[in-house]
């Protein structure tokens, strides 16, 4: 009985929590992100978890550069088939999501730290964008992939 709970719980643990977004901060609470599998981690409806639109609460320049942090919240790495991660942008009316960096996973352990300088796209001043940071997992042993947004505005 204490071997199948194990197992049981082995499973749950790896379906249920895998990237969390730091800076700009993602959309929710960024609680419990510092243990594995943290519930606001493994969001897995894009194209941001199922999380509704927030007010933009952080800003950045058109076109500037700008440091997108995340983390990798529990490990899905396989050798055979490893994954990555997209860090990509669209203005918040048209979900037009454009590539702006890709990391690749290469088996880092959970709660690893990763971050990307990126160029923005030019927006007219005051454009409300979303930020996005998407872990393909490449996994057929785990969710395909876990999204999370953020809501920036561009000046």
């Amino acid at each position: 009985m204490i071997r199948v709970l194990v197992i049981l719980c082995t499973i749950i643990g790896c379906i249920t929590a895998h990237m969390c977004m730091l800076s700009p901060p993602q959309r929710g609470s960024l609680i419990g992100i510092n243990n594995k599998a943290a519930s606001d981690c493994g969001l897995e409806q894009g194209p941001c978890g199922g999380r509704n639109p927030m007010s933009p609460q952080y800003g950045a320049k058109s076109g500037g550069n700008y440091t997108v942090s995340f983390q990798k919240n529990l490990d899905h790495w396989t050798a055979a088939t490893p994954g990555q991660f997209t860090v990509m942008m669209s203005d918040s009316k048209t979900m037009d999501f454009k590539l702006l960096a890709k990391v690749a996973d290469k088996g880092e352990p959970s709660l690893t730290v990763y971050s990307v300088n990126v160029t923005l796209p030019t927006r007219p001043p005051n454009t409300k964008v979303i930020m996005q940071v998407v872990y393909e997992t490449n996994n057929p042993q785990a969710p395909p992939a876990f999204y999370q947004c953020s809501d920036m505005m561009l000046f």
